[in-house]
Formats: C-alpha cells, sequence, structure tokens
C-alpha cells in the first residue's frame, strides 16, 4: 500500500502525545508503538481517541493508517487500537510486512506487545529468502524472484516475525519445486519444515502427485513423509526425460 497524499502532522503529534503521556508504567524505547495517519483529505475527521479508555479509532477519508512495532510495520484503511491491552484491530486493505515476509488480508487482530497477527478473508503471505549479507533491501510485495514460498487461505496466524505461521480453510502452497493444496498448513521456518493436514494434494514440477490425511514436508532437504491412507502417482523416468 502506497502512502499518498500529505500527513496529518498535528493529529500525528496529538495522537503521540497521547500515547506516550496515558502508558501504563515505564516505557523502553523497543516497545513504543507508533501510528501515523495518511491521507488526501487534511482537513476531514481522521480519527477518534476514547481518554477514559485509552481507546483510538482511525479512519482517515482517502487515506490510510500506518503501525510501526520493533520487527513490523502494519497498514490499513481502518484501526482501532487499544493502548491499554496492546491490541490493534485493523481492516480494509491490511498489510504487514516484516524482515523476511510479506502479507495481505481484508481483516487482522493484533497483539502489538507479543507481535502476533491473526489475519481473515482473503489471505496471502509471501515468505522472503534469507540473504546472508542483508545489505539490499528486498521489496517483499513486488518482486517474485525472492519468493521462498507463497501461501493463501482464509485464516492465517503469524508469529515470531514471520517463522512460524498457521494457515487454515482453502489453504494453498506454492514452492519453487511444488504446489500443494490442504485444509490446514504449519509451516516452521527456523526447521524447515511444512506440515499439511486435511484432504492433501501434492503437485511437484516434476509431473508426481501425492494426495492423503497428513504430509510433513522437509523443506530443506525436500523428504515427505505421509501418514494414514496415501495414494502417489509418479512419472516414469523415460517420460520425464523425453519432456
Amino acid at each position: 500500500m502506497k502512502r499518498g497524499g500529505k500527513i496529518i502532522l498535528c493529529k500525528m503529534l496529538f495522537m503521540a502525545l497521547l500515547f506516550s503521556l496515558m502508558g501504563q508504567g515505564t516505557v523502553l524505547a523497543k516497545e513504543v508503538v507508533k501510528i501515523r495517519i495518511y491521507t488526501d483529505a487534511p482537513q476531514a475527521q481522521a480519527g477518534t481517541f476514547d481518554l477514559k479508555k485509552n481507546i483510538a479509532t482511525l479512519e482517515p477519508p482517502a487515506g490510510h493508517v500506518e503501525i510501526t512495532t520493533k520487527d513490523s510495520v502494519l497498514t490499513a484503511k481502518k484501526v482501532i487500537y487499544n493502548q491499554k491491552d496492546d491490541l490493534a484491530e485493523l481492516s480494509g486493505d491490511v498489510v504487514i510486512t516484516q524482515p523476511d515476509s510479506y502479507a495481505r488480508a481484508h481483516e487482522m487482530q493484533a497483539d502489538l506487545s507479543a507481535e502476533t497477527y491473526i489475519l481473515e478473508k482473503n489471505v496471502y503471505l509471501k515468505q522472503l529468502e534469507t540473504t546472508e549479507d542483508g545489505d539490499d533491501e528486498v521489496d517483499a510485495e513486488n518482486s517474485p524472484s525472492s519468493a521462498k514460498l507463497e501461501v493463501w487461505s482464509n485464516w492465517m496466524e503469524i508469529k515470531d516475525g514471520g517463522k512460524n505461521v498457521l494457515a487454515r480453510g482453502d489453504v494453498h502452497l506454492l514452492e519453487a519445486e511444488r504446489e500443494a493444496w490442504a485444509n490446514e498448513l504449519y509451516y516452521d521456518d527456523i526447521n524447515e519444515t511444512a506440515t499439511l493436514v486435511g484432504d492433501v494434494r501434492i503437485e511437484t514440477k516434476e509431473g508426481n502427485l501425492l494426495t492423503g490425511a497428513k504430509v510433513i514436508i522437509d523443506l530443506a532437504s525436500d523428504e515427505a513423509v505421509m501418514f494414514g491412507p496415501t495414494y502417489g502417482e509418479f512419472r516414469l523416468e523415460s517420460d520425464t526425460d523425453g519432456q
């Protein structure tokens, strides 16, 4: 989501002042939540703040809201931020960008202190290849060549900076070597495993097919472990070599 229009500086400063004055206890620098409002209508009302409940409702016309935490940048058309509980509800063109991942959805529930995010409706996630030097910033949204894997689903929980992902409902997984469908996916980036559960279907680029109730894929070794009733179709090497 691009930052269009003017920034409402007075509202930004007002919100920042309220959040800092009404914080509970000592707030460390790394725990600060920054909220910015972008809009092309600088004279229009961009949001309200409940002084008693410490809840901000932000919905700028012709613009969007941006939340920045330690490792994440969230944007949406509308944000309801509960400062007391460090929770936020985002809706409308929701996007979350983290160092090694990018995701979008229609709605999201965010635990800002734990940096745990639950996305719903038309969810999409792109996990990036980790760069060793870290010198060049990668455009996660627009760089298909950088994708380690892509996931589509109806519901998704993202934790640990995108290192742990749980997806449910019409799950579709796309990698360089394979494509898979299932009812549920658990992706563990640290251990490089993807666990698919329920009506699993895996198709490889060589033309092989595997279906079953549960499959665990070791992404490092490309080894798949099947559980329960399983069915497979494998192309003969002669057919594969001839293409």
